[in-house]
């Protein structure tokens, strides 16, 4: 049987990589518009974990933002996870070939998201749950493997990430923190960030380097780990 890792690039995964068998396919489904320092560890992590990429096309879209800007005309929204079923999910089970094992990089600390067992032909497995291997874990292991660890993983928008997150983006990339912003603004009544993304800008201190960044794991919770 043919065995699948649903992989995002983050800790998660990469912890998860190194206690799995080389016999498994990783597969990351890239939107292309994951947070800049994704780009920068994907060519790294290459050159020690094969791992197949998949840029999908959604309805005639090569990148997720310019699917919402352009053709939905609103940022994401977060009760409604479009997002993540078109642009990782739906592109990951299509490229599965069942029947097929589907590892999935939720680790011990956030098992409370462990709910699909089997779907179709796929069954789902949770081998850092199933280990009790936390988030902590994960860094341990990658790092006893002698690796850089990885940055959080998402989109660069995502409306899951937290205040500190938003404002790294900001500090360290303001150009994709403008787009999130011009994204954001098409939605009059969607949110990225409770209040907007302009209504937090303008209460950054502008010495940014003063502002208290706690180091939060804003990977999407609800995208494939």
């Amino acid at each position: 049987m043919k065995k699948y890792q649903s992989h995002g690039m983050g800790l998660n995964s990469v912890g998860l990589d190194q206690i799995l068998d080389n016999d498994v396919e990783r597969v990351h489904v890239d939107p292309g518009c994951e947070h800049p320092l994704t780009y920068l560890y994907e060519p790294y992590y290459l050159q020690h974990q094969e791992i197949t990429i998949i840029h999908p096309e959604v309805e005639g879209y090569k990148n997720i933002y310019d699917y919402y800007y352009q053709k939905v005309g609103c940022a994401p929204f977060r009760a409604y996870r479009s997002c993540t079923d078109k642009w990782k999910k739906r592109p990951l089970e299509s490229y599965y070939k069942d029947p097929a094992i589907i590892y999935l990089g939720i680790a011990y600390d956030e098992r409370h998201r462990v709910k699909l067992y089997e779907r179709g032909g796929f069954t789902y497995e949770y081998p850092l749950v199933d280990e009790k291997i936390t988030r902590k874990g994960c860094i341990e292991l990658i790092e006893d493997a002698g690796l850089k660890l990885p940055p959080k993983s998402g989109c660069y928008f995502c409306p899951f990430q937290s205040k500190q997150s938003w404002i790294k983006l900001c500090k360290d990339h303001p150009e994709h923190y403008q787009k999130a912003i011009e994204l954001e603004e098409l939605s009059p009544n969607i949110d990225l960030y409770p209040k907007g993304l302009r209504w937090l800008h303008g209460r950054i201190d502008e010495n940014l380097e003063q502002t208290t960044l706690v180091d939060e794991d804003w990977e999407c919770q609800f995208c494939m780990s």
